[in-house]
C-alpha cells in the first residue's frame, strides 16, 4: 500500500468518525423523541384535523409530519390508515412530503452538521413544499376514486413495523394522556414509597404502568426507528466520505456547472431511497466541495421524500394522478426554492458553513465520544437482530425496481 492510498484512506475514516462525533448525540437525542412522539401524540386528534380539504387541514397535516421521524418506505403505510380513518387526500399528501423529509433526529443531525440556521430553514422548507402539494391536489384532485387498489407490494419489503408491540392491548393507538400518565406516576411513586395504590387506572389502561409506559418509548425509538434508519445512515455517512474525497474542489469554479447542480440532484435524489438523516452528511460533503446550499437542499428534500419504491406504493394506494402531483410538487417547489435561496444568499454575500469537525471543548468531547459509543453499541446490537439484512435487502429491492422501471420504458 503507497502513502497515497494510506492518506486517502486515513482521510476517509477520519471523516467517518467525525461525523458519528457530529450527528450521535442529536441522533439519539431523536431517537429518543420519536418514542415521545409516538406515545404522547393521539393518532384520533390528528385525524380529528385532517378530514377536509381545506388549507387548514393541509397546513395542520404539514405541520404534524415536520416533527414525525418516518422514512420514506414506512409513511405510506401511515398514510393509508389515515385516509382510510377519514383524514382527506390533500392532508395525506402533505404528510407523506413533510414526515419522511424531516424528522426529530434529522432536524437535530441536520444542526450538528450546517448549524441552527439550516436546521430551522429545512423544516420551513419542507414545510411551504407540503402546503403548496397539498393546495395544488385539492385543484386538480376533487372526487376521484382510487384508480388502482393495492396489488402488488413485493417492492417494499418490511416497509410496515411488523414487529410493532401494542402498548395496550387490543389497541392500535399507543396514546397515553396527561391524566392517564398522572395516575401512572402517582401509582409508580406510592409503590417506591413502599404504600398501596389508591389511583384507579383508567380501564383502558389495564395492565399498563410507568415502567411498561418506559420500556415501550425506548423500545420504540431505539428498536423500531432505529431498525428504519441504522443502515441507511451507515450507507449515508459512507457516501459522504467518498464524496468528500472524490470531488475536487474546485468543482463549482465554472457558472454552468453551478446551474447543472440543481437538474443533477433532482435526477440523484429522486430514485434514490435515503432516510432524512443519512442525506444530511451526503448534503454537507457536497457543501464543503463546493456544491451550492441550494441544490444540497434540494437534495436534502427529494432524498428522503422520493423513490421509485414509494412512488410505486403511492400509485397503488392512491392513484397515479396523485402520485403524479405528489412528485411534481416536490421537484418543483424545491427547485424553486433551493434557487431562491441560493439567490438570496449571493444578493446578501452570505455563506453557509459546514461543519465536519468535532468540538474541542473538554465536555462536549466527551459528550460526542460516549454517544458515538452508544451509537455504535446500538448499531451492532440492531445489525445482529436482523436490521442489517432487511435494510440491505430494502436497498436492493429499491434498486430492482428502478432497474425494471428503466428496462420497461426502454422498451416502450
Amino acid at each position: 500500500m503507497t502513502f497515497e492510498s494510506l492518506g486517502i484512506l486515513t482521510s476517509f475514516f477520519a471523516f467517518l468518525w467525525s461525523s458519528f462525533l457530529l450527528l450521535a448525540p442529536m441522533l439519539l437525542l431523536g431517537l429518543l423523541l420519536s418514542g415521545l412522539i409516538h406515545v404522547f401524540i393521539s393518532r384520533q386528534a390528528i385525524l380529528r384535523w385532517l378530514r377536509d380539504d381545506s388549507l387548514k387541514s393541509v397546513t395542520v397535516s404539514s405541520a404534524i409530519g415536520v416533527p414525525v421521524p418516518l422514512c420514506s418506505c414506512s409513511v405510506v403505510p401511515v398514510v393509508a390508515e389515515m385516509h382510510n380513518k377519514g383524514a382527506s387526500r390533500s392532508s395525506c399528501m402533505s404528510f407523506l412530503i413533510t414526515a419522511p423529509e424531516t424528522g426529530a433526529d434529522s432536524i437535530l443531525v441536520t444542526n450538528a452538521f450546517f448549524g441552527p440556521i439550516v436546521a430551522i430553514v429545512r423544516p420551513v422548507i419542507s414545510f411551504i413544499t407540503a402546503v403548496v402539494a397539498g393546495i395544488f391536489c385539492i385543484g386538480l384532485i376533487r372526487d376521484d376514486r382510487d384508480e388502482a387498489e393495492a396489488s402488488d407490494h413485493d417492492h417494499c419489503h418490511d416497509c410496515e413495523h411488523d414487529h410493532h408491540q401494542s402498548l395496550i392491548a387490543d389497541r392500535d393507538d399507543c396514546y397515553v394522556s396527561p391524566s392517564q400518565l398522572k395516575v401512572l406516576l402517582v401509582n409508580w411513586l406510592k409503590g417506591i414509597a413502599g404504600r398501596q395504590s389508591t389511583a384507579e387506572v383508567p380501564t383502558d389502561n389495564q395492565g399498563l404502568d410507568l415502567i411498561k409506559l418506559i420500556k415501550h418509548v425506548f423500545r420504540y425509538g431505539f428498536i423500531e426507528i432505529a431498525d428504519d434508519i441504522l443502515f441507511a445512515l451507515l450507507v449515508g455517512v459512507v457516501l459522504g466520505g467518498v464524496l468528500f474525497l472524490a470531488l475536487p474542489s474546485d468543482l463549482m469554479a465554472h457558472e454552468y456547472a453551478r446551474w447543472l447542480a440543481y437538474p443533477v440532484m433532482v435526477l440523484i435524489g429522486i430514485p434514490l431511497y435515503i432516510c432524512a438523516s443519512a442525506s444530511t452528511p451526503i448534503a454537507a460533503a457536497l457543501v464543503a466541495k463546493g456544491v451550492s446550499p441550494g441544490a444540497a437542499l434540494i437534495f436534502l428534500m427529494t432524498g428522503p421524500a422520493t423513490n421509485t419504491g414509494t412512488i410505486a406504493i403511492i400509485v397503488s394506494q392512491f392513484g397515479s394522478r396523485f402520485a403524479s402531483i405528489y412528485v411534481a410538487a416536490v421537484i418543483a417547489v424545491t427547485v424553486v426554492l433551493g434557487i431562491a435561496i441560493d439567490a438570496l444568499l449571493l444578493a446578501a454575500g452570505l455563506a453557509i458553513s459546514v461543519n465536519l469537525d468535532a468540538s474541542h471543548a473538554p465536555a462536549i468531547q466527551l459528550l460526542q465520544w460516549g454517544s458515538a459509543l452508544l451509537l455504535i453499541v446500538l448499531i451492532v446490537w440492531r445489525f445482529q437482530a436482523g436490521a442489517l439484512r432487511r435494510g440491505y435487502e430494502d436497498m436492493l429491492l429499491n434498486l430492482r425496481f428502478w432497474s425494471s422501471t428503466g428496462d420497461r420504458s426502454g422498451s416502450t
